[in-house]
């Protein structure tokens, strides 16, 4: 059987790019909540019909802009040998992404809309939250294969309370810190053997 094409004209990543590039440019000059998909089709130069096609609400297409570069959280996950070294790892390398002044209020605004709308926070959860607690999860399996989680501790525990954590104090507090990172790492270590 002969796979079939999907009906359409196929999507174009350059034309994707300009898009999310116009998103940036505007969240930066004006914030999440000044961002209009009107303003952004046209400083890419495309229609709205266009921009509402691939993004149909202004949450994905930021989502996209923001954070699609740093979709693959995998990339963050050191092999330090301990669980309290990779998870100050994984905590430090999130906190500088929101370091730079501009991701914090978007992750603020972009989680209440999400909070505001099930299906929106469905996918925060699907693309944002579950690959990092994935990336801690996997720190955490391995540091259970060292011996160091005692066996009533699972993965997914230490994962969902580190992450917790980090989501608390990034979004409540700003994420600044820069013991922040250790000691969470500390306290979860030590209580997980």
């Amino acid at each position: 059987m002969t796979p079939t094409r999907p009906r359409g004209r196929p999507r174009a990543s350059a034309l994707d790019e300009r898009i999310l590039h116009a998103t940036r440019e505007s969240l930066s000059r004006d914030g999440y909540a000044a961002l209009a998909m009107e303003a952004v089709a046209a400083a890419a130069g495309v229609g709205k019909q266009t921009l509402y096609r691939r993004w149909p609400r202004k949450p994905l297409l930021v989502f996209d802009a923001v954070f699609g570069g740093a979709a693959d959280a995998a990339a963050i996950l050191p092999d330090t040998g301990s669980l309290a070294g990779d998870l100050a790892a994984v905590v430090e390398a999130q906190q500088r992404m929101y370091a730079d002044g501009q991701t914090l209020p978007l992750l603020r605004g972009l989680l209440a809309d999400c909070l505001a709308d099930p299906g929106l926070l469905e996918q925060f959860r699907a693309r944002l939250v579950r690959p990092r607690l994935d990336v801690l999860a996997t720190a955490a399996a391995r540091a259970a294969a060292r011996g160091e989680l005692r066996a009533e501790v699972s993965a997914r525990f230490v994962a969902e309370a580190v992450g917790g954590a980090m989501l608390a104090h990034v979004v409540v507090y700003g994420g600044t810190g820069e013991r922040f990172g250790p000691m969470l790492a500390g306290v979860v270590s030590r209580g997980a053997r």
